[in-house]
């Protein structure tokens, strides 16, 4: 059914060696040649992608909460460089705009990122502006690790740094590190916040509340404004808004708008990024087609929530599943209906798991979910969660009563789809293994005759079931 775990779409990754100093993330983005070089040093976490966009998905944390390098390097060949655009004809034309939209979007993602421009034997290398420095490709092994290593590095002097536009404490008067009688603590968490993929806005408003000791402050967004209690007192407030986009408003009964008004616009230009980075972390990690999460967040978030699970001493299952005949119904009904099934097989598998749980499309009619709680169990003396079998099972039955409308009714319940599951530690110690081992067992159920789902030995002792299919 599937290709192998550790190569897909163009992007591969290479796993550290022995741990010696701080591990460094190197993301290559195009056909840079230095790959070789660069997976002998142990301390590199080595990542391949094709694409400038591929690189911004890789620095963003799909799992919420870390477990990658602390510091990241991103090398950029002159095949993938973002300036360059190739017409149809040939013909290559510069925008060094769209240099600068990449270079913002990394550091919006990670604002320590260093970003370096692969300078190739011929001259040919990106556009200067903005990049943090430059790597010959035919650098020494020794010199080319020495410059990964050197994240902390400054940037060249005559190579201007390129910022995200909306950057809160830079892009607002008056708001620096001291302003208005208080200090401006705590930014740094929010920063935290974003790099994980978490909402931001709790957090933001309870720091412009630490800014007024005492006082009551609160954030009313624009969808709540008009069904707020009324107040027996006046209340002050000022209108948070970004480029003609009201978001809500800063209301107080005891601080005076003037003095809200600096702390409604800090609050606008946080929530902005908080808006642009989520777009970002979409286009990277989504499935555009069925709104599943790709293939790239699967590999991501399976690897790091095995660790979870490792360390909390939990299970976790990971189905695998395609619909069976798929490519029949797509030639005989049409590209419309397939692209219809795909969206209501995630509609359906979101219907029935878990708020936790993650719905990935890993290929063309191939999907995978991720049962996985990272909470565990409410109490202590509560156990995890086993019923994953009885999930599947409502899935498989929700699948076969399914009227897909656009492939009318001559063809009515006929979806049925084949599957594995297989639960962490007993089926594969790792996510390579662990998907390897449901890929097969998927197999196992096509070879059964198809509208089957086949547990594995760790399946079946977490959901007690003594058979091996549906």
């Amino acid at each position: 059914m599937m290709g192998s775990a550790a190569a897909h779409e163009g992007r591969s990754e290479e796993t550290p060696g022995a741990k010696g100093a701080e591990t460094v993330r190197v993301v290559l983005v195009g056909r840079t040649g230095l790959d070789g070089r660069l997976r002998l040093d142990p301390d590199v976490e080595l990542v391949r992608v094709r694409t400038p966009l591929e690189a911004v998905g890789e620095l963003a944390d799909p799992t919420m909460g870390g477990g990658r390098p602390g510091r990241c390097v991103v090398i950029i060949a002159p095949d993938a460089d973002p300036a360059i655009r190739r017409a149809a004809d040939g013909s290559v034309h510069e925008d060094h705009a769209r240099t600068g939209e990449f270079l913002a979007a990394l550091r919006h993602i990670d604002p320590q990122v260093r970003v370096l421009r692969l300078e190739t034997s011929d001259g040919e290398a990106p556009a200067r502006a903005g990049y943090d420095g430059v790597v010959r490709a035919d650098s020494p092994a020794d010199a080319l690790r020495a410059e990964v290593r050197g994240v902390g590095a400054a940037r060249a002097a005559d190579q201007p740094e390129v910022r995200v536009h909306a950057t809160p404490a830079e892009s607002l008067p008056g708001l620096g590190r001291k302003s208005a009688g208080w200090t401006d603590i705590g930014d740094e968490s929010l920063v935290r916040l974003l790099m994980q993929g978490r909402d931001i806005t709790e957090s933001a408003v309870e720091l412009i509340r630490r800014r007024f000791p005492g006082r009551n402050v609160r954030f009313v967004p624009a969808e709540l404004e008009g069904v707020s209690p009324p107040s027996d007192q006046p209340v002050h407030q000022a209108s948070v808004g970004w480029r003609g986009r009201a978001m809500g408003v800063l209301r107080s009964p005891d601080v005076p708008a003037e003095m809200l008004a600096p702390q409604a616009a800090w609050l606008a230009s946080w929530l902005a990024l908080r808006d642009q980075h989520a777009q970002l972390r979409e286009a990277a990690f989504m499935d555009p087609l069925s709104g599943a999460h790709n293939r790239r967040y699967f590999d991501q978030f399976l690897s790091v929530a095995i660790e979870q699970a490792r360390k909390q001493r939990l299970p976790l299952t990971v189905l695998v599943f395609d619909i069976d005949n798929f490519k029949s119904f797509n030639d005989q009904y049409g590209h419309g209906a397939g692209d219809e099934i795909l969206k209501e097989t995630v509609k359906l598998l979101r219907s029935v798991i878990r708020p936790s749980d993650k719905v990935c499309r890993i290929g063309g009619d191939e999907f995978a979910v991720i049962f996985h709680e990272p909470t565990g169990p409410r109490t202590q003396t509560s156990r995890p969660p086993t019923n994953i079998f009885p999930i599947a099972q409502r899935f498989q039955k929700a699948i076969l009563d399914h009227k897909f409308p656009k492939l009318g009714r001559e063809a009515p319940a006929t979806l049925t789809i084949s599957g594995g599951l297989a639960t962490y530690p007993w089926d594969g110690a790792d996510a390579a293994s662990l998907l390897a081992r449901a890929d097969e067992l998927a197999l196992q159920s096509k070879k059964a005759g198809k509208n089957c789902i086949t547990l594995g030995p760790g399946a079946e002792r977490m959901n007690g079931e003594g058979g091996g299919g549906a």
